[in-house]
């Protein structure tokens, strides 16, 4: 081989200037995909641009690459040193024959000639020569609605035609007759390849351009590296979402019949686990917008035992099988804890209140969209949740009548709201439904969990022997939901009055706290510990010494209520909306007041859908306490019967009976035993 001319190499300047003089870091295309002749050209290139940054001459170049050292330096600075659109330089992708790398410029004036043709790079020739028109326009492309003044959210195309055309008349191009006003369309398709290009190199702006900052987030959304999750019970996600469907409650009226009304807004919350897919709990929420409370509830239905709901008769068996929850299956998953909890930029304001609870209880850190990999609050961040929710809706909820859809074009010429009056799809069948919906979906093969169901996966990932649970305090999740507040003692000897206290605009005492008149003037700590009956309250001394269940006095004393309506029901009565009879219970007197509203499309008010879903949720747990006591005393009843034809057929003492039996010689005695 020939010496080199250069030992030490040639150092293009404008190689060391860049930093781009180590040829390995330099980008390198498939030549795989290209056909044979362009592949051997390419490779010839190839090896010219190495031997000519080696420093061999231009013989020896062109006897093995068949080009020439002033070809090959051309081929380094006009094509590989040029910037690629991902923002790295050409390198080796530069030397792929045929490939432009800079746009075609035109040079001469535009004529057009009789058949339309000879108008090639006409807009990149106007633009060049009014580069403030450029810049305007290109500012107008690329300019997106103002979020406090009114304006176009979208331009269409159209009308950025017609500005650039306004621009070019005012600068006297119709008047010459100059392009675009000579052909026949007056440049439009031409305009449209410039506007996309524009896009093309403003992808961020055009994003915003286009679709708001919505879609401009997601396109810098992630492909979850930043968040990674190496086991489950690692990270959970949780958010709401607003049922699409239209429910009724059948309200009575004072005829005895029943009266349908239309509630609008429903919600689920629901917590998945990301790494199983598992649900662990939700909550259905009843309130115009999602509250602290209502967050709360979910928590700890994610970390108390579920139960099958008793249905209506005949619809037992939409329950799958397998459907269940993870705190249904096995008393090591009720309570469990996990590490994360993410929630979205609309939960986050409500989760602020509740991230005190989440760090004492299930010590568990808050993610919010203001820090780690959910700070861009693109709806891709948290996929896994969304998913849930187009499956949830898309298996359930839409496939029926009376659902709304996600958008307007959804309804097809339906009227959800007569088809929720007429069919009498009740809130309680939506309770129904969701519930089954999200059981179902936890019995569900995943092709992401290798075809196992995420209960599975679950049971699979935590049967490890290098896994370990965290349980939360029973105790503390019972009082998940609590308050507790220092109340003052009133009454006393001054007063003549047995002690009571004035708790959450409800009086309450029982016989232990009105005999001690001792705590007259004094505080003491009043807890609601049923979140649905706030009939009664736990109360001790700020020693710590328990004065036993306190119990509301009228008008808060016969029907189960929680705070919030108590709360609700107070201020509707301040704004005299009703009058509470003396002997009355308020809450009685609310419902009254809810049910005689004539106007039959007002909305329940959404307190008193709280109060018949504790109404009913008491019914229900008192209906199965029946079951249970009727079920033992049935059994309680045939042994008795046993017993007595024992008696009967063997007719004798209880002494010989035990002879009789330690004999072992009585046929009769044992046939009817084992009847």
């Amino acid at each position: 081989m020939k010496t080199r001319e250069n030992p030490l190499g040639r150092q293009l300047p404008c190689l060391l200037r860049t930093g781009n003089e180590d040829l390995d870091a330099w980008p390198t295309p498939d030549d795989g995909v290209l056909t044979e002749f362009d592949r051997k050209k390419y490779l010839m290139r190839k090896e010219a641009v190495r031997l000519y940054l080696a420093g061999y001459g231009d013989s020896l170049i062109r006897e093995k690459c068949e080009i020439g050292l002033k070809q090959t330096y051309r081929l380094i600075t006009e094509r590989c040193l040029k910037t690629h659109p991902d923002g790295r330089i050409y390198g080796f992708r530069g030397l792929i024959p045929k490939l432009r790398i800079k746009p075609y410029k035109r040079k001469r004036k535009v004529k057009v000639n009789e058949f339309g043709g000879g108008a090639v790079g006409a807009m990149g020739l106007v633009l060049d020569l009014n580069p403030d028109l450029r810049r305007s326009f290109d500012k107008k492309i690329l300019e997106s609605a103002s979020s406090s003044t009114l304006s176009l959210i979208r331009k269409p195309r159209q009308a950025l035609w017609k500005w650039f055309l306004d621009r070019l008349r005012d600068l006297g191009y119709e008047v010459r007759g100059e392009w675009p006003f000579n052909t026949i369309t007056n440049g439009y398709n031409s305009v449209c390849r410039h506007i996309d290009l524009v896009y093309k190199l403003n992808p961020k702006m055009a994003a915003r351009a286009i679709g708001g900052k919505t879609l401009e987030r997601k396109l810098i959304t992630g492909d979850g590296v930043d968040r990674p999750v190496k086991r489950v019970l690692q990270r959970v996600e949780m958010d709401a979402h607003k049922l699409d469907g239209r429910f009724c409650v059948l309200m009575p009226n004072g005829d005895g019949e029943h009266v349908p009304r239309i509630v609008h807004r429903l919600w689920v919350i629901v917590i998945l686990d990301v790494e199983s897919r598992a649900v662990l709990g939700y909550h259905f929420a009843l309130g115009k917008e999602v509250s602290k409370t209502d967050v709360l509830r979910a928590i700890k239905s994610a970390l108390t035992r579920w139960r099958r709901r008793i249905l209506s008769p005949g619809l037992e068996h939409i329950y799958w099988d397998d459907a269940n929850f993870p705190s249904g299956m096995s008393d090591r998953y009720v309570g469990m804890c996990w590490d994360e909890t993410s929630v979205d930029g609309a939960l986050a304001e409500t989760c602020k209140s509740v991230e005190q609870f989440l760090r004492d209880v299930v010590n568990s850190r808050l993610i919010s969209p203001k820090e780690g990999f959910a700070s861009r609050r693109g709806l891709d961040e948290r996929p896994f949740i969304e998913t849930f929710f187009r499956v949830l809706a898309g298996g359930g909820l839409h496939k029926m009548s009376n659902t709304t859809g996600s958008k307007p074009k959804d309804r097809k010429g339906r009227e959800p709201e007569e088809v929720a009056l007429n069919s009498q799809f009740q809130l309680e069948y939506a309770e129904d439904l969701i519930d089954v919906l999200i059981a179902n979906y936890n019995a569900t093969p995943h092709t992401s969990l290798g075809y196992r169901t995420p209960l599975q996966f679950l049971e699979y990932a935590t049967n490890r022997p290098d896994f370990s649970f965290r349980y939360a305090d029973p105790e503390q999740v019972s009082l998940l939901l609590s308050l507790r507040k220092k109340c003052k003692v009133q009454g006393g000897v001054q007063e003549g009055r047995a002690p009571y206290v004035n708790f959450e605009n409800a009086r309450y005492t029982n016989e232990i706290l009105s005999q001690r008149f001792d705590l007259a003037g004094k505080y003491i700590d009043v807890i609601n510990h049923e979140e649905n009956d706030a009939r009664i309250a736990l109360a001790s001394t700020s020693d710590g010494q328990s004065l036993g269940v306190l119990r509301a006095g009228p008008p808060w004393h016969r029907f189960p209520h929680s705070l919030r309506i108590r709360a609700a029901i107070k201020g509707m009565i301040r704004k005299k909306m009703f009058y509470v009879a003396s002997g009355t219970d308020a809450t009685e007197a609310f419902v009254e007041y809810c049910e005689s509203q004539s106007n039959k499309k007002l909305p329940p008010h959404p307190s008193c859908l709280e109060f018949r879903r504790i109404i009913a949720n008491s019914e229900r747990n008192e209906s199965e306490e029946l079951l249970r006591v009727a079920l033992d005393t049935i059994s309680s009843s045939d042994e008795a019967e046993i017993a007595r034809r024992d008696q009967a057929i063997g007719g004798k003492d209880s002494d010989s009976e035990v002879n009789e039996c330690s004999q072992g010689s009585s046929p009769r005695r044992r046939k009817a035993a084992s009847s």
